[in-house]
């Protein structure tokens, strides 16, 4: 991912939290005392978003030294030591928390991403993210899920087509949605058509899309309409699909699943800061 985009989480984090200064640390804290931090896991984890501790430190105090003790998307067990910085006191505090939300955020996307694809390892099925995002996080949190071994789905409405039920309520039926929409489309551009019925499959093959969304569906009806697509387009399954019905969904025979749940619903992971003090 592109160092500004680091770089600017880092300084809206700063902003947020220390504002004009660290009224607390700055009462307590010699400036001349230095000290190591160690960013340590606390329960088993992937680990993601480790550039930040670089973007923080960076703009706090440049003098602060820091060390990576493991890799962007390696799974940690509790009590490993995944980086430590060391320098004044004073600075490393002022840093602590925004390294921490960012570490817990992300680690915690990845780490349930990763799980969803340990999941179905062994079968030929993408785990796809969604749109369903923080405003203004998407970028991070679809980082997150690559770090996890997941694939990103399009980034937002401009760089893909996705025919969804609401495009074909609002135009009057499929077929008025899909009129035309290969001969104007950006050339090139991936055309994938929402379907909730199994009848309304044979009207979206015919208009020569590229792929099929199969949202809402159960087990039995995905696995007639991937039966009945027979390798044609791509076919997606999404909607209500979590950790206890993945696999079974996986074993329809879809060449991918997109899950809100990885972005939506992922719960912060547990990262702590351990200290060593020396004056």
């Amino acid at each position: 991912m592109l160092i500004q985009a680091w770089h600017k989480l880092a300084q809206q984090g700063l902003e947020e939290d220390v504002g004009h200064g660290d009224i607390t640390t700055e009462l307590t804290i010699p400036k001349d005392l230095q000290g190591t931090m160690n960013f340590t896991a606390r329960q088993e984890l992937v680990i993601c978003g480790l550039p930040i501790i670089q973007a923080v430190y960076d703009q706090l105090n440049p003098a602060v030294s820091i060390c990576l003790y493991r890799q962007e998307g390696e799974k940690c067990q509790p009590q490993d030591v995944v980086a430590s910085v060391k320098g004044p006191v004073q600075s490393l505090l002022m840093g602590e928390r925004v390294v921490l939300n960012v570490l817990t955020w992300l680690s915690g996307i990845a780490t349930i991403t990763r799980d969803m694809v340990d999941k179905i390892s062994d079968l030929p099925v993408k785990i796809l993210d969604t749109r369903k995002t923080r405003p203004g996080q998407r970028i991070y949190e679809k980082y997150a899920v690559k770090v996890g071994g997941g694939h990103n789905h399009r980034f937002g409405l401009y760089d893909a087509i996705l025919v969804k039920d609401n495009h074909v309520a609002a135009k009057g039926g499929m077929a008025n949605a899909l009129h035309d929409i290969r001969r104007h489309a950006p050339h090139g551009m991936f055309i994938e058509v929402e379907v909730d019925r199994l009848d309304q499959i044979p009207e979206v093959l015919a208009a020569q899309v590229d792929g099929i969304l199969l949202d809402n569906m159960s087990v039995e009806e995905v696995r007639q309409a991937v039966l009945y697509i027979n390798h044609r387009v791509f076919v997606e399954a999404s909607g209500g699909i979590n950790p206890a019905n993945l696999r079974e969904m996986a074993e329809t025979g879809v060449d991918a699943i997109s899950l809100g749940y990885i972005t939506h619903s992922a719960p912060y992971v547990d990262i702590g800061a351990d200290w060593e003090v020396r004056g």
